[in-house]
C-alpha cells in the first residue's frame, strides 16, 4: 500500500515522502491517525525545506495537534513558508490545504 512504500522512501529522507507520509497520518488516510508522526515528519520535510510541511506544520503548530500549541513557532513556520515560495503563493496553497481540513480557522496564514 503507498504508506507503506512512503515510509520506505521516508525513512531514506525523501523529503516529499516525509510531506505526503506525514498528511496520512495527520489525516489517518491509508494508515493509522498518529498526530505526533505527523509532527515529526513534518518536522524533518521542513528541515529541508519543503513548502507544504511548513505550511502544515504551522498548523498543527497553531492547533496544538501531536504537538504543544505554540502561535510563535507556528507563525515561524508559516513565516519560513512564505519566504520559501512566496506570499501569493503560500496563500493558494494555504487555501488547499484547510478546504482540505474543512478549518478556516487560520488568520496567520493569511496575514502574511
Amino acid at each position: 500500500d503507498a504508506a507503506r512504500y512512503l515510509r520506505l522512501a521516508a525513512d531514506q529522507g525523501d523529503v516529499n515522502a516525509q510531506y505526503r507520509l506525514g498528511y496520512l497520518c495527520e489525516h489517518g488516510k491509508g494508515t493509522k491517525r498518529d498526530l505526533g508522526e505527523a509532527v515529526r515528519l513534518y518536522r524533518a520535510a521542513a528541515a529541508q525545506r519543503n513548502v507544504w510541511a511548513l505550511a502544515r506544520l504551522g498548523v498543527c503548530l497553531e492547533k496544538g495537534r501531536g504537538v504543544a500549541q505554540s502561535e510563535a513557532e507556528a507563525t515561524a513556520s508559516y513565516t519560513a513558508a512564505s519566504e520559501l515560495n512566496g506570499a501569493g503563493d503560500l496563500f493558494e496553497s494555504g487555501m488547499e490545504q484547510l478546504e482540505w481540513d474543512g478549518d478556516r480557522s487560520a488568520p496567520e496564514l493569511f496575514a502574511l
